[in-house]
């Protein structure tokens, strides 16, 4: 396979994955967790907010919306304990950086070390993007604006236009890369500020 040919289908590969990663990442979101005896304290505050929102999502009293504030080095270390506890093929680490507007960039690392891969491809893949999310209708709504493998902008409307054809090829609504999920039971708004997130239940 000619470098060329192989890069494209290579990029779609990342794009799928990214993909993946964005509806485990919900998954995650308010799951119960038995939590060790010994976690990072900023790990234990988030799983602390998980159990609040449980808690409160349970009651069937009518109430206001009530909110809950996590940093961004919280979410991160939250993050890292999930890869750590349950690890997704290839993902080494995820960052995020979150910023006013509901604008977020991101650093995601993929081992690839035992993909059978060309020897010109990096057996550490380093993914970098930005996007922005809404909410709306009881889902969230991603946005991204740029995506890049190492050093290399990937192109992300050309991808997310192959990523609908293969949605629709497998019968699903051709959503591409900017698709939409339902939002965990309970969770009714999120909002980003610059290093924090905010999260209305």
């Amino acid at each position: 396979m000619k470098p060329l040919a192989f890069l494209k289908g290579f990029q779609l590969y990342i794009f799928i994955i990214l993909i993946e990663l964005q509806a485990t990442f919900l998954a995650w979101a308010f799951e119960k967790e038995v939590s060790p005896s010994q976690l990072d304290s900023k790990v234990k505050r988030v799983l602390e907010i998980i159990a609040q929102m449980e808690k409160a999502n349970l009651s069937s009293q009518s109430r206001p919306l009530k909110e809950a504030i996590v940093t961004e080095d919280e979410l991160n270390a939250y993050l890292a304990y999930r890869i750590k506890t349950e690890p997704l093929e290839m993902v080494q680490e995820v960052k995020l950086k979150l910023f006013e507007g509901n604008y977020i960039e991101g650093r995601v690392i993929l081992d690839l070390n035992q993909e059978k891969l060309p020897d010109f491809v990096p057996k550490i893949a380093v993914l970098f993007f930005s996007a922005t999310f809404k909410i709306e209708s009881g889902k969230i709504y991603f946005d991204f604006k740029k995506i890049f493998l190492g050093a290399q902008e990937l192109p992300v409307n050309f991808v997310s236009e192959i990523i609908k054809q293969i949605d629709l090829a497998h019968g699903n609504s051709p959503e591409g890369l900017n698709r939409s999920y339902v939002l965990p039971f309970g969770l009714k708004d999120i909002k980003s500020k610059k290093g924090l997130a905010i999260f209305y239940y």
